[in-house]
């Protein structure tokens, strides 16, 4: 198997190498119902199809489909959905327009319950670290000479 360089995420495009840039403030709209991991790929696809010169992307459903791994119609519904939550907007079918995420005090002013969401997540991430600190804890306290 070949070597594999590790990615410079301060000189991406290096050796000519394109890449689709994904705001970092998108990242906290992984709270929102609405919202996942995989729409947050769909939402880096539509900036990456964005032409200036045009004002909007103008890629067909079919061919976002294929470059997201979904079919057409759950593509449809996940573009209404980065709508619903105002990653996108869209003036007319089949033109979209990638707008600059809220930043996460707008955003979660904005969505309460994703706030809540985030709160669970965090209060469940801190849980399972307490969780393991203890079992290691009692682990040593057993087994440690």
């Amino acid at each position: 198997m070949m070597t594999r360089k590790v990615f410079n995420k301060r000189t991406p495009a290096e050796g000519g190498k394109n890449f689709i840039a994904l705001p970092n403030d998108a990242c906290h709209y992984v709270h929102h119902e609405k919202m996942s991991a995989d729409k947050l790929f769909l939402y880096a696809l539509i900036i990456d199809y964005y032409n200036l010169e045009e004002g909007f992307a103008f890629p067909s459903i079919e061919t976002l489909a294929v470059a997201y791994g979904k079919a057409p119609d759950t593509t449809s519904k996940h573009i209404d959905d980065l709508k619903a939550v105002g990653l996108i907007d869209f003036p007319y079918k089949g033109r979209y327009v990638p707008l600059i995420p809220l930043s996460a005090t707008e955003f979660y002013a904005e969505f309460p319950e994703a706030f809540t969401n985030y709160q669970t997540a965090f209060r469940r991430c801190e849980t399972r670290k307490a969780d393991s600190r203890e079992r290691a804890r009692l682990w040593r306290e057993k087994y440690a000479d």
